[in-house]
């Protein structure tokens, strides 16, 4: 998903969220390069369980995807990053 948001959108940023309780979706998103931005709070009309704890937003940039090496597998298969 992240090759195609900067491969071949030509997007400049990706960014996620999840329940700041979501420990495995976190996981995930550190995993692929995302680095944690900000914890948010929303009003919810039924909230879930550990919604009081807030939500949380990840994001990796283009550049930061490209400097990471993951951008380098793509780039030789023929895949234009510019």
């Amino acid at each position: 998903m992240l090759r195609y948001g900067f491969a071949e959108l030509g997007l400049r940023r990706v960014f996620a969220e999840t329940m700041a309780v979501n420990v495995a979706s976190r996981a995930t998103m550190a995993a692929v390069g995302m680095r944690y931005v900000r914890t948010f709070h929303q009003s919810w009309p039924d909230p879930l369980p550990g919604a009081e704890q807030g939500e949380v937003e990840y994001e990796i940039t283009r550049a930061g995807w490209v400097g990471s090496g993951a951008a380098g597998r793509f780039e030789a298969a023929g895949a234009d990053l510019s």
